[in-house]
């Protein structure tokens, strides 16, 4: 094996002087750019410099921690910076080829297959993991929502929609009574399109697990089927959703966690429409302002997508007729508690 930390420079780059070639693979959200590089014509690793301080030292903890447990389904850490090494923090991975990140329903069934078999660990197996994530929980989603809720309910009108934001709060706490929020799980933490692909080979891959944390299943399932990203779009029929979250509970079962199929879904549903308003109002709030990292025309696909997908959701809980007597622009998740 080639000392890998010889071709990184104290300031946690590449020694450009020291490679046959390298090639820029995507940018992170600090601007430092995640590289392909060739220590020769035949060997090629993968340099990923520290792309946001929040997974600062974590990528390489949850490696060598949670990931030694797991199926070949993510690159192998080869090396990385000593513990401590701040802004100047890199890891190095295996080159798994060319990745295609293209959904299809078959693809979205191995990640669901995997999933489950993770989120089947009990909380307390993972030592040493939290339930801070790249993203506020759902109960801060929910009393950002309430603060803005004019907003959100001119969204849910633009959905097609009459249902109001209470309702939606009520059912997520419906949920919370079911324990489908209670119960912490392993979770990815990222999960969207951008971070599950197939390799050339034929195999499902996982990439990019520094945000692992523990958190409701919802949040995997919601980064996974209804989370859009302006890089990676897709489309996901109602169909394809119910197939997917149908295919969960039954791996979930056969893993020892049985789970009331309509309850479930229900709670779901209502899990994803919170955060997609909550993504709608940070897609159009960029829209607005023009600073964006990404261009107009990806946040306005996006924007579309997860207007999708909230519509798609909220079809699916028939809330629009629903006669349950909830006094409106009130919640049970107000004040932030489920």
């Amino acid at each position: 094996m080639e000392n890998l930390s010889s071709f990184v420079l104290p300031d946690g780059t590449l020694n450009g002087s020291h490679l046959w070639k390298r090639e820029p693979l995507y940018q992170g959200m600090n601007g430092k750019i995640v590289e392909r590089f060739y220590s020769s014509p035949e060997r090629s690793y993968i340099f990923k410099p520290l792309t946001n301080a929040e997974s600062m030292d974590r990528e390489a903890w949850i490696h060598r921690h949670v990931l030694n447990l797991f199926p070949s389904v993510y690159p192998q850490l080869l090396a990385s910076s000593e513990t401590g090494a701040g802004e100047a923090g890199w890891s190095v991975f295996e080159d798994l080829g060319p990745l295609r990140h293209e959904y299809s329903v078959e693809l979205a069934m191995e990640v669901v297959k995997q999933m489950a078999w993770w989120h089947a660990f009990p909380e307390s197996h993972w030592n040493g993991l939290t339930g801070q994530g790249n993203k506020p929980p759902i109960e801060t989603i929910s009393a950002a929502l309430m603060e803005r809720r004019d907003e959100v309910n001119a969204l849910l009108k633009e959905a097609g929609s009459a249902v109001q934001l209470n309702e939606l709060l009520h059912g997520l706490a419906e949920a919370e009574g079911n324990a489908y929020l209670k119960t912490k799980v392993l979770s990815h933490g990222d999960l969207h399109l951008g971070n599950y692909a197939r390799g050339a080979n034929g195999r499902l891959y996982i990439i990019d697990w520094e945000h692992v944390h523990l958190n409701t299943p919802f949040w995997d399932l919601y980064h996974l089927l209804d989370m859009s990203h302006p890089l990676f779009p897709k489309t996901l029929p109602a169909s394809e959703r119910e197939k997917l979250l149908g295919y969960y509970l039954r791996q979930s079962a056969y893993h020892g966690r049985n789970w009331n199929r309509d309850e479930f879904i229900h709670g779901y549903c209502c899990f994803s429409a919170v955060f997609s308003l909550w993504m709608l109002l940070l897609i159009t709030g960029d829209l607005i302002r023009g600073d964006s990292v990404w261009p107009q025309e990806r946040l306005w696909a996006q924007k579309s997508e997860a207007m999708d997908n909230l519509s798609g959701c909220l079809t699916r809980l028939s809330l629009v007729n629903d006669d349950r007597d909830i006094p409106p622009q009130q919640s049970p998740t107000a004040s932030g508690e489920f």
